[in-house]
């Protein structure tokens, strides 16, 4: 998109284009969607990273229940060595994954450091898929395993497996809108509410 090179109606646009313009964004509506929704992401991806504290955080128990994962999660996480394997391999991977695919959609990192946009791209992708994996083996208990829980956990997979695809192949044919567009729907497709809810 082409830089407005109109004159600042007001003080608030003159401010507010000196903050938005040097990470690269030429529309200020544009830095307004990526603030919050990227920073709704990274403040989920922090306030959650000290989940990989498996056994003293995540799994820590008040009386008999969990207080971060859903009710009886840990029992399966404990007693089934697949179960533990899965869950520990999803929150390694997604959280990293999270927090470094904030910075894919920074512009001026996508303009100026364009090596390190497509390494950090790799890394995303690889991370979200095992993460992806880690997920598809603890559907069968996740959040009480019912049918539900699990044809939702897979038509998630597939559709957020699908668009990171279909975002690679389109960045391998140089069509970068299409590219952009497949990655920002691969990303709300698993994005995570912002208060969870609370498990006694």
């Amino acid at each position: 998109m082409a830089a407005s090179n109109k004159p600042a109606s007001n003080g608030f646009v003159r401010v507010a284009r000196k903050v938005y313009k040097p990470i690269g964004f030429s529309k200020g509506y544009n830095f307004v969607l990526w603030f919050i929704f990227t920073g709704a992401l990274m403040g989920f991806i922090l306030s959650r990273s000290p989940y990989l504290n498996f056994e003293g955080i995540f799994c820590s128990e008040r009386g008999k229940s969990s207080l971060h994962a859903g009710p009886g999660e840990c029992f399966y996480y404990r007693r089934d060595f697949r179960d533990k394997v899965g869950i520990i391999l999803h929150l390694a991977c997604i959280l990293p994954a999270g927090f470094l695919v904030c910075f894919q959609f920074v512009p001026i990192i996508r303009h100026k450091a364009i090596l390190f946009h497509r390494i950090n791209g790799y890394i995303v992708i690889l991370l979200s898929l095992v993460a992806t994996a880690g997920a598809l083996m603890i559907g069968r208990h996740s959040f009480g395993g019912d049918m539900a829980t699990q044809m939702l956990l897979g038509l998630l997979s597939i559709m957020f497996v699908g668009a990171m695809v279909l975002a690679y192949i389109n960045i391998k044919r140089l069509q970068i809108e299409q590219h952009r567009a497949w990655m920002l729907r691969a990303w709300f497709y698993v994005r995570k509410p912002l208060r969870s809810p609370p498990y006694p």
